[in-house]
């Protein structure tokens, strides 16, 4: 089962109140909430706030979006303790995390062990609860390519550890996206859903992205969406960073998500 979401890290520069608020005109039916912007590692009280917020309006708390990278920036492992403890008082029991600070192809095998440890403590941390970890498919990162988060999983072969995917935007070969998400489906948990334009060379990520308006993807979105992911879970997609940051193309973009989603669940009941 497919449902719709925000992650909030998109509309960062929104309180809290906003965010829910704007979700919930959207008609979408969750939130993510960031890790790094809206619910600091540790804030239990206000996590616990934030969860009553966002049931109250009738929302689901989708996952925490957070940036907990395994290491340290140094190679140090990181403390996940103040993450779970977050995400428990969101409601939630998916967390996003990010498998590292490098490169697949440029991390040693020393750092690669290190991250590899830090991630099935972290499982067995959460595992009493029923916590579900899911990779950030990303640059610099070990998963930052379909083969190198299809090693991960093999390399931790966990029944709660998972991949979020998207475009890849650095990568634009369309084939090659598809390739990914085909042999990753089993284990993707959720997906980031945007429409970006990218020109390699052009300096930052937000100086080499042009965020477009989503309809402008419908194609390549119905595609990634006639992928069956595993039919015994619920994913989300999850809507991140809109043009401009603008919360009107946010509301715009939504009921692009939303026309898409149920073209989907008919075409499912008709089988």
């Amino acid at each position: 089962m497919m449902k719709s979401g925000l992650c909030s890290i998109s509309l960062q520069q929104l309180g809290m109140e906003e965010i829910i608020a704007l979700v919930q005109k959207a008609g979408l039916d969750a939130i993510e909430w960031a890790g790094n912007a809206h619910v600091q590692p540790g804030e239990i009280e206000l996590a616990s706030k934030v969860r009553k917020m966002t049931e109250e309006a009738g929302l689901e708390v989708s996952s925490y979006g957070s940036y907990w990278k395994v290491v340290t920036p140094d190679g140090q492992p990181d403390d996940f303790g103040p993450v779970l403890e977050s995400a428990l008082a969101l409601g939630t029991d998916t967390i996003r995390i990010w498998a590292g600070h490098k490169p697949s192809d440029a991390v040693t095998e020393a750092e690669r062990e290190t991250i590899h440890e830090g991630i099935r403590a972290a499982l067995e941390a959460g595992e009493k609860h029923g916590v579900k970890l899911g990779l950030e498919f990303h640059a610099n990162t070990l998963s930052d390519s379909n083969a190198s988060t299809l090693d991960l999983l093999a390399a931790i072969p966990h029944a709660n550890f998972y991949t979020y995917w998207q475009p890849i935007y650095w990568l634009t070969d369309p084939p090659y996206r598809m390739d990914g998400l085909k042999k990753l489906a089993d284990k993707v948990l959720n997906m980031h859903v945007f429409h970006w334009m990218f020109s390699p060379g052009r300096g930052d990520w937000g100086e080499s992205t042009d965020r477009r308006p989503l309809v402008e993807g419908a194609d390549d979105w119905r595609e990634y969406f006639s992928i069956p992911l595993c039919p015994e879970m619920e994913h989300y997609a999850l809507m991140e960073f809109v043009r401009k940051d603008r919360p009107e193309q946010f509301l715009e973009d939504a009921a692009v998500l939303k026309s898409w989603l149920s073209s989907k669940k008919l075409e499912t009941a008709d089988v």
